[in-house]
C-alpha cells in the first residue's frame, strides 16, 4: 500500500463545505494523519468533531476575508473547497436570474471568495497546495443543469489560473467526480435525482462512487505524492467519460 504524506505531521487543512458529504468523508481520513482540520460550512455546527468551526456563507467574501485576519487560520498547508448544490432544475431559457445567480454563486463564487481570501494565509514553501472541487458535468450540455454545470467548467479555468499565478509555491487543482453517492444526488423524498440502473450501465466500473473515494483522490493531491502536479483536473467517475 502506498502510504500518502502530509508536508507535516501537523498539516493545518482548511476545508470550505466541511458538512458536505464528501467534506465528512475527507475529514474522516484527515484525522487519521494527524492533521489540524478547520472547516467553513453554512450549518451552525459541524458534523464532526474538527479543531476548528466557522459557521458562515462563503459566498460573503467580506464574511471570508475577517475569518482569513485571525490567528488560527494562518500558515494553512492546504485549502480544499467543495461547496456546489443545485436546488432548481429548468432549462437556462425559463430560470430567473435570481435562480442562475443562486447556484452559480454557491458553485463558483463560494471558491473564488475563498482562494482570494485565504490564498495569503497558505504556507509559501512549495508544499503547500488548493484543490478545487469541479464536476464531470463541466464537460457535458446535461439538461437542466446550466448554472451548475457553468460554475464547475469555471472552477476548472480557475484552477488553471491560479497554478500559473501561485507556481511554484502553491500548487492547485481540480477534480471532476461522476456521480457520488451524496445528498447531491438525491431528492427530499429519498428518490435520486438521476436513473442508477441506467447510469452503471453506460459506466465500465458498473458503480457510483463512494464520498470516501472522492476523498482518497483529494488526501493525494494535498500530499508530498502530488508535489510535481499543479493546474490539473483529475476525473474520477468510473470511467464514464475517458477524455
Amino acid at each position: 500500500m502506498i502510504k500518502l504524506t502530509l508536508s507535516a505531521s501537523n498539516a493545518k487543512i482548511l476545508v470550505v463545505g466541511s458538512n458536505s458529504g464528501i467534506g465528512l468523508a475527507f475529514i474522516k481520513k484527515l484525522k487519521t494523519t494527524g492533521a489540524q482540520i478547520i472547516g467553513i460550512d453554512i450549518q451552525a455546527t459541524s458534523k464532526e468533531n474538527i479543531d476548528l468551526y466557522h459557521c458562515l456563507d462563503p459566498r460573503d467574501f467580506n464574511a471570508m476575508q475577517e475569518i482569513a485576519k485571525t490567528t488560527a487560520i494562518q500558515e494553512l498547508d492546504a485549502l480544499v473547497n467543495l461547496s456546489g448544490s443545485i436546488n432548481t432544475f429548468k432549462t437556462i431559457n425559463t430560470l430567473s436570474i435570481e435562480e442562475w445567480n443562486e447556484t452559480f454563486d454557491i458553485s463558483f463564487k463560494s471558491c473564488l471568495n475563498s482562494c482570494k481570501a485565504f490564498i495569503p494565509n497558505l504556507k509559501k514553501d512549495s508544499t503547500a497546495s488548493i484543490v478545487n472541487m469541479s464536476s464531470g458535468l463541466a464537460f457535458i450540455g446535461q439538461k437542466n443543469y446550466g448554472p451548475y454545470s457553468a460554475a464547475k467548467a469555471s472552477i476548472i479555468s480557475l484552477t488553471k489560473t491560479l497554478a500559473s499565478e501561485l507556481a511554484p509555491q502553491i500548487r492547485v487543482n481540480s477534480l471532476a467526480p461522476g456521480a457520488v453517492d451524496t445528498n447531491f444526488i438525491y431528492e427530499g423524498d429519498g428518490s435520486t435525482r438521476i436513473n442508477l440502473e441506467a447510469y452503471k450501465k453506460m459506466v465500465p466500473l458498473e458503480s457510483m462512487a463512494k464520498p470516501e473515494e472522492i476523498a482518497d483522490l483529494i488526501i493525494y493531491l494535498i500530499s508530498t505524492s502530488a508535489s510535481h502536479m499543479t493546474g490539473q483536473c483529475i476525473h474520477i467517475n468510473g470511467g464514464a467519460m475517458m477524455l
